[in-house]
């Protein structure tokens, strides 16, 4: 093994994604958080809610931590891709052709994104949600550097649904950093307690996520809102939802028949 390229790409690895996280929500935090902290009501999701200064603190270095665990990770997978390991993951557009690889993007965007939803819902699960879950949802009010701010182990269980489909579909290495690189800026803008509406259809706004971490146990999903849909797991009007109501649909509220579903 060769220690000295397997440090650099790891270093890599890891030094990317916490850039990413600096820049990104360091922008929306002095946008916001700093400079139009003054009038909540205009902007924040919840503004009568903030963090205190220690929850921030920690968010931030927790994050940043979390990022470089899944920076090794991720350093050492792409280290072992160019050192032998045999995966579905092709270097050359050539070898299938710019529509496979755009539509295979496409697909690997649709997988990692439903896993996600699904590996999100496990964590809802009573145990999983008390011991490792709990972690992230200590910060209800969300703020860009919530985004990552979770148990390792959380951690690790998303970055396996990241990997799990480039190990089935043939996909270029490209679409691959694409896909990661997109879902991470999208986590955090979803993550930053701010009301933005995204101009790409399939996206839904940032109170979708914020809801979640308002209400527990419903809107799991990451990016789409299908999965939610599909699911019925979705949060509805006339439903109760709290950290002790587990299932993903809420409770009635005195009998009250199962609500729609709120349009987001």
């Amino acid at each position: 093994m060769d220690w000295s390229a397997w440090f650099i790409t790891v270093l890599s690895s890891i030094l990317g994604g916490i850039v990413i996280l600096w820049v990104v929500a360091g922008y929306y935090h002095i946008r916001y958080y700093v400079l139009r902290r003054h009038e909540p009501e205009t902007w924040k999701c919840q503004p009568r809610r903030f963090l205190r200064p220690d929850q921030q603190r920690q968010a931030m270095r927790l994050s940043t931590l979390n990022l470089a665990i899944g920076g090794l990770l991720s350093g050492t997978f792409i280290y072992a891709l160019q050192h032998g390991w045999e995966t579905p993951i092709y270097f050359d557009v050539g070898e299938y052709g710019w529509t496979y690889t755009l539509l295979s993007t496409v697909l690997l965007f649709v997988m990692v994104d439903g896993l996600a939803y699904y590996a999100h819902r496990m964590l809802h699960n009573r145990v999983m949600f008390t011991y490792i879950h709990r972690w992230h949802h200590r910060y209800i009010a969300t703020t860009p550097f919530v985004v990552t701010a979770m148990h390792p182990v959380e951690l690790i269980i998303f970055q396996a649904a990241t990997f799990i489909p480039m190990l089935i579909v043939p996909v270029h290495y490209m679409s691959a950093i694409f896909v990661f690189v997109y879902i991470l800026v999208f986590n955090i803008i979803d993550h930053s307690g701010v009301k933005l509406q995204s101009r790409l259809p399939w996206q839904g706004p940032s109170s979708f996520h914020d809801d979640h971490h308002v209400y527990f146990h419903c809107n799991f999903g990451q990016v789409l809102t299908f999965w939610d849909r599909f699911h019925d797991t979705l949060r509805r009007e006339g439903r109760r939802y709290g950290a002790d109501v587990f299932g993903g649909k809420g409770k009635s509220i005195d009998g009250a028949v199962k609500g729609r579903q709120i349009r987001y």
